[in-house]
């Protein structure tokens, strides 16, 4: 079946290898490697709008699902599909399923797969309610977009063969869309553990603090651990937004800011953290591969249980829980315990060899796609 061929249609910075990484570039990648154990994935390259009437209706906050400009790639998609005989198409990211009725006009038989890092309209519910970022006409325009978004995100479903989901919460929410086959691909937990010398106390943190999950995470953390004696935790925080940074750092007496760290510098650095803290408390589109980093490079996590959706595994143990008051309550447990810190790397072997594998998931999919050898 390698043989067969598949398009891969995503924007262009998430495969770009001079963009910054992140969350959704590894996400992608993780789907490229997913989708090849199968086929021979041929890169479809689009970008976002450039107009004026695209970037003002955007900073108004009256855009929803209008990034791309599809008629625009119409000749190229349709000689791309019938010069390779391509049979599948997979789309990177819920914002490309605007793709899907213009492919199914040009060819109905085509089987469209949609690669979803996360439904849009839940982090925007957030960033409305949660977060409170839009006053006044801002306000108004943020309900009607996400009325938009919703209804957009439904309306595609039809077009839409199957969805790839990274969480079981998204995969719920797919169905409530009118989404008819629905797949979760669990995370792989590969690659090589790092060497771990712990320093007794030393809990660490890294992430884009840019990014408002990220940074509510953080600060409802240290706001618990302020109540309690910290003075033998040192929290190391690590990440770009050097001013957020700093500014944790001024008002939080137990916490160290690095900065951002380049991948080598960051491993020496977390090689010495007893446990590596994944602070998610509410459900954000995607997954949290901040989690999926630490295990890989086997280092002991502290997460709520919201953090570790999208992971599975039969076997081995993790420290996890609900609330920030809960996760200050097990970092002063453990953080000083190196016996614990050892104990919970062992757990993470266990992990590994009892998490689903590329292939064994991309088998499943093929049998809901009824593909054959």
């Amino acid at each position: 079946m390698k043989g067969r061929k598949a398009l891969f249609l995503t924007n262009k910075k998430y495969i770009d290898p001079s963009s910054p990484e992140g969350g959704v570039k590894f996400c992608t990648q993780e789907y490229i490697d997913l989708i090849e154990t199968k086929f021979e994935i041929i890169l479809f390259p689009v970008q976002l709008k450039s107009s004026f009437i695209y970037r003002f209706k955007k900073k108004a906050g009256l855009s929803a699902y209008e990034e791309y400009k599809v008629s625009k790639y119409e000749r190229q998609l349709k000689d791309v599909i019938k010069e390779n005989n391509i049979q599948y198409v997979f789309l990177n990211l819920t914002n490309t399923i605007t793709y899907s009725k213009l492919i199914k006009e040009l060819c109905p038989s085509v089987k469209i797969v949609l690669c979803s890092h996360g439904n849009e309209s839940g982090d925007f519910l957030h960033e409305m309610v949660l977060h409170k970022k839009q006053y006044g006409f801002k306000k108004i325009a943020a309900q009607y977009l996400l009325g938009k978004m919703l209804s957009t995100e439904s309306t595609y479903r039809k077009y839409i063969d199957l969805v790839l989901t990274v969480s079981d919460v998204e995969l719920n929410i797919e169905k409530w869309l009118g989404s008819e086959n629905v797949y979760m691909v669990a995370r792989t937990i590969t690659g090589d553990m790092i060497d771990h010398h712990p320093a007794k106390g030393r809990i660490g943190f890294f992430a884009d603090l840019s990014h408002v999950p990220n940074y509510y995470g953080i600060i409802r953390i240290c706001n618990e651990l302020k109540k309690l004696n910290t003075s033998e935790i040192e929290l190391r925080l690590v990440g770009g937004q050097k001013i957020i940074g700093k500014s944790l750092e001024d008002e939080f007496s137990f916490l160290s800011y690095l900065g951002y760290l380049a991948e080598k510098e960051l491993q020496e650095e977390m090689s010495t953290w007893t446990f590596s803290l994944n602070p998610v408390f509410y459900y954000s589109r995607g997954v949290s591969t901040k989690l999926g980093k630490s295990l890989r490079w086997g280092l002991p996590v502290i997460t709520t249980t919201k953090g570790m959706r999208g992971y599975k595994w039969r076997q081995g143990e993790i420290l996890n829980c609900d609330t920030a008051k809960e996760m200050a309550t097990l970092i002063m447990q453990h953080a000083n315990n190196i016996e614990s810190s050892f104990f919970y790397r062992n757990e993470i072997l266990k992990m590994k060899a009892s998490s689903p594998s590329r292939e064994q998931m991309m088998n499943e999919i093929c049998d809901i796609m009824k593909i054959y050898n």
